[in-house]
Formats: structure tokens, sequence, C-alpha cells
């Protein structure tokens, strides 16, 4: 959609109208087909500039082979080790996951003492990936300690997860107040989710990551288990958004838009600025121009929060601060922060 609209408004204006192509590779199901697909294109084809590959484990892989190449590589992935390699061609436009996990633990706490439902005890369930590592790493740590909530529940698995019912059977003994969940795998989510319903759990669920508010989600479990089911993001439909989301629902036939095509949309016209801040399709020259890119208007900042992109000298975005997504009806909505807020937030009867 980016391209297109690049594309029929004249291409890149400083190299003469040149006209962005995009080249896909599949990153498959495993970091060695994702950092091998990498590698693929970026030797055969002359590549100026990446996107990719949402799972942080993947980015990371994917990353290395992009650094080794010299060419820049824009990322929604969350995990903090993706910009703590010393890197120098890769920018992450998204929150790291240990500053979401603090941003959405201070959000749900003043949520709930607003309305008079003090958190006292969390469980963390979710898998090993390396954005749930990084998130629920400072919750285990430090921060839930610091606010006085006792952490009653603490189950991480490998993917795939065998069987939900023991992890879920802690959850309805201990009671938490809130649970912080990290199942990335579907398969695996569906199982939790089910087994919640199955067991009668009625603890909130505070997700972490935007693979939780997809439409497989609406049509593997229905709308009444997802309501009110909450998770922080990235990125997601801000209020005035309206017109971008109806133009991309028209196209792809997709129930609503999330995430993960927003952000692939602004990256998109990121790498146009960039290109026109160059003057080159050179990827080293692209590079520089992101790394001293400001900006904060126009689509190349429609997705992010607040919209200002500027990258600090490890390639994260300056500011960047997360939101918190709630499902209400069957669609995920924007609840936090109430200034760009789709929705207003729901809470459990």
């Amino acid at each position: 959609m980016a391209i297109e609209e690049i594309n029929s408004q004249g291409g890149i204006k400083a190299l003469g109208g040149a006209k962005l192509v995009l080249r896909e590779a599949d990153a498959g199901d495993s970091v060695e087909k994702a950092v091998s697909a990498a590698q693929r294109v970026l030797t055969r084809e002359k590549i100026s500039a990446g996107i990719g590959s949402w799972l942080s484990s993947f980015t990371l892989g994917v990353t290395e082979a992009a650094e080794r190449l010299q060419v820049p590589w824009l990322s929604l992935s969350y995990a903090d080790s993706i910009t703590e390699r010393g890197f120098k061609y890769t920018f992450q436009t998204s929150p790291v996951s240990s500053l979401q996990a603090e941003q959405a633990l201070e959000l749900v706490t003043d949520l709930a003492r607003k309305h008079n439902r003090p958190i006292k005890k969390a469980a963390i369930v979710g898998d090993n990936t390396a954005a749930t590592v990084f998130f629920f790493k400072p919750l285990r740590e430090k921060l839930l300690a610091a606010k006085g909530i006792e952490l009653v529940v603490d189950e991480v698995w490998t993917p795939p997860l065998a069987d939900a019912t023991a992890i879920v059977q802690k959850l309805r003994t201990s009671q938490p107040d809130i649970m912080f969940y990290g199942g990335t795998n579907f398969p695996d989510s569906i199982q939790v989710l089910q087994k919640v319903k199955e067991f009668g759990v009625k603890t909130p669920i505070q997700g972490v990551g935007a693979w939780l508010v997809t439409p497989e989600y609406v049509k593997a479990v229905g709308k009444e288990l997802l309501d009110n089911i909450q998770t922080v993001v990235a990125a997601h439909p801000l209020k005035g958004q309206d017109e971008l989301v109806k133009k991309f629902v028209k196209r792809t036939g997709e129930p609503f838009m999330t995430q993960d095509p927003l952000c692939t949309y602004a990256h998109v016209w990121l790498i146009k600025e960039a290109i026109e801040l160059a003057k080159s399709a050179d990827p080293k020259a692209i590079r520089d121009a992101l790394a001293k890119i400001d900006l904060n208007a126009g689509p190349a900042t429609s997705a992010f929060y607040p919209p200002r992109v500027k990258f600090d000298e490890r390639g994260r975005r300056i500011g960047a601060a997360p939101l918190i997504v709630q499902w209400q009806g069957g669609e995920p909505f924007t609840v936090v922060p109430t200034a760009v807020a789709t929705r207003s937030i729901v809470f459990h009867k």
C-alpha cells in the first residue's frame, strides 16, 4: 500500500522519480530459515534497505545478516538485545521489551487503583522467545516487588506447549489479580485461553505484544472469550486514523488493522524519506540518513506514539512509548493513552 502510494505520487523525487520495488522473502518458522531467507535475498538482489522479521528471535538472526552485508534494516521487534550489540545498520522503532514492562505495569496499576481494584498478586505465563524473556525479566527481578506485588505463578515454556492444564490449575488455585501473558505461538496461546475458560479462571489477562490482537484469535476462540483481554503493543490505529484503516481493510479484506501492517506501512515511508535525504539508493548512504533523520509528521510517523522518528546511537527510536489495546466485541481498540484512544477501557465485571 505504501509503495503504491509513493510510486503513484512521483516515486523518489531526489532520484528523478525512481520507483520503489518490493522483494519478499519468507522467514519461515525458525531462526535458521529466517536467516537463510535474508541472506538469499540480500546477496541475490541489490537491496537498498530491509524490513522484518516480526518475532524478535528471528529479527536477531536476520539483522546479523543485514549488518554483515551492510544493509540498513528497520524492525518493529521488541527485544532489548536487538539494539544492544553495537550494530550500525539496525533501527528499532518499537519501545524495547524492558521499557514496555515498566510502562505497562505503571499503566495497569494506575488504572486498577483508579477503579478501586488494587493489584496485590500477579502471574507470569508465557514462552521463552526473546521479546517475552526481556519483558518478564524486569517484572520478576524488580518491578513487581517495587510495587508491593507478589508473584504467585511463574510459568515459562519452550514452544510448542504440550499441555496447559497444570499452568491453568495453578492460576485457579492462586487467583492472581493480573496475569502477564506471553504465549506468542498461536496454538499454545489458544490452548491456554481455552483452558482458562474451561477452568473458569477470572484473572484479568494483560498480554505482552501484538500477537494477541490478530484476526486469527476471533476465528479460533470466538469474541466472548477474548472480550476485555488487553495487551501492550508498540503500535495500533490511533484516534484520527480512520481513513488509513478503512483503506487497509478495503484493500486486504482483513477485519481490522493491527501493529504489523501499520508499522510496516510507516517503515516503507521512512525508507523513502531516508532515500530522499541521502539522494542515493546506496545502502550505506541510506543508513547514514536514517541515523540522522528527525521527523514529526507525515506517513513515516503514522504508526508511532508519540509521532516522532529520531534514532539514538544504538538505533532505538527516541521517546518510543507503548500503547494498551483491548478486545471489545471481537475487535481490538487502543484504550491507553486516553489522548489517542479509539475506545474507553472496559473492566471485568
